[in-house]
């Protein structure tokens, strides 16, 4: 009996034993599981610290890369701003300085034009043209100036390319102009280049030869190209300045201004509520086709029949 006792103990102790066994695996397994876990969390933090190193570097490479683009660029600008004085000066006409009058002796021209007055210009250049649509599209694309408002997809419609530019603000003209090295004209600057210094009342003479010299009495009921009609130049050589659109002037607008202007380099009043517009559009009348004929217009505002051409000092300086 003794024996089979020991062997019973025995075997009760190894089952105990083996139980308890059993209890400390499936006790451990979890933090065995846990472990594993911690262990693959830091495999992947040092691979993503690697990742997150080489991101660093990749983005110290790419902005030294953006630094020496945006030098590159600034480099270019300013050969383009060196260059435009003298690409200018070929798209435009010289005017040599000196006097002319401006302004409407006619009694019967509008309060606006009168009186006739004698004004002494420094000579300056004029663009030959107004900004045609491929131009300021050009201006468009380089800037992401905003686009007139009847363009769609990010161009003019179809064929007006060489059209005059329209639906654009005295703000907007004057942007276009400063990217291009130059300014708009003084009000005194495009009536000279339209009458030169013989008073005529048009920019090819004294008479209006309906249909033959520019898009006026709509005639076309659109725009048209800005060189469609050669013999509508002015005297110093200046295409387009009366018909087809309107034309923004630097200057602010004052109906009474002409009373008080300046003799000498006029640049309108110093402040008001509209700016000048000059040359009339593809639907005026004669009347509203004069190179003298003078209106204003909010600076803000954009209409079908109003676009510009710009100038330039002849020393090449740009006024605001």
């Amino acid at each position: 009996m003794d024996g089979m006792d020991g062997w019973w103990w025995w075997l009760l102790t190894c089952g105990f034993g083996l139980y308890f066994v059993i209890l400390l695996l499936e006790f451990n397994r979890p933090a065995q599981k846990l472990q594993e876990q911690i262990d693959n969390q830091e495999m992947r933090r040092i691979d993503m610290a690697r990742r997150l190193d080489s991101a660093q570097k990749q983005m110290v490479e790419m902005q030294d890369r953006q630094d020496e683009l945006d030098r590159e660029m600034q480099t270019l600008e300013e050969q383009r701003q060196k260059a435009l004085p003298g690409a200018n000066k070929r798209l435009m006409v010289h005017v040599p300085s000196g006097p002319f009058t401006m302004g409407g002796r006619d009694e019967e021209s509008p309060r606006a034009e009168r009186p006739a007055h004698t004004v002494f210009l420094n000579d300056y250049y004029i663009a030959r043209f107004p900004t045609t649509n491929q131009e300021y599209r050009e201006f468009v694309q380089c800037t992401g100036h905003r686009i007139p408002i009847h363009w769609q997809r990010g161009t003019f419609p179809t064929g007006t390319g060489k059209h005059p530019v329209v639906n654009v603000s005295w703000t907007d003209a004057a942007a276009f102009a400063k990217w291009r090295g130059a300014r708009l004209p003084t009000e005194a600057e495009w009536e000279k280049a339209a009458r030169g210094d013989d008073e005529r009342p048009y920019p090819w003479g004294p008479r209006f030869t309906e249909g033959e010299r520019c898009n006026g009495n709509n005639q076309v009921g659109m725009t048209t190209p800005v060189d469609e009609f050669p013999e509508g130049r002015s005297e110093c050589g200046v295409w387009d300045l009366c018909g087809n659109a309107y034309e923004w002037c630097h200057d602010f607008y004052d109906e009474e201004y002409y009373k008080n202007s300046p003799t000498t380099n006029p640049k309108g009043p110093e402040g008001g509520q509209e700016r000048v517009v000059r040359g009339g559009c593809y639907m005026e009348s004669r009347a509203g086709l004069r190179a003298t004929h003078r209106e204003g217009v909010v600076e803000v505002t954009t209409r079908d029949t109003i676009g510009f051409r710009i100038a330039m000092n002849s020393e090449a300086t740009v006024e605001n």
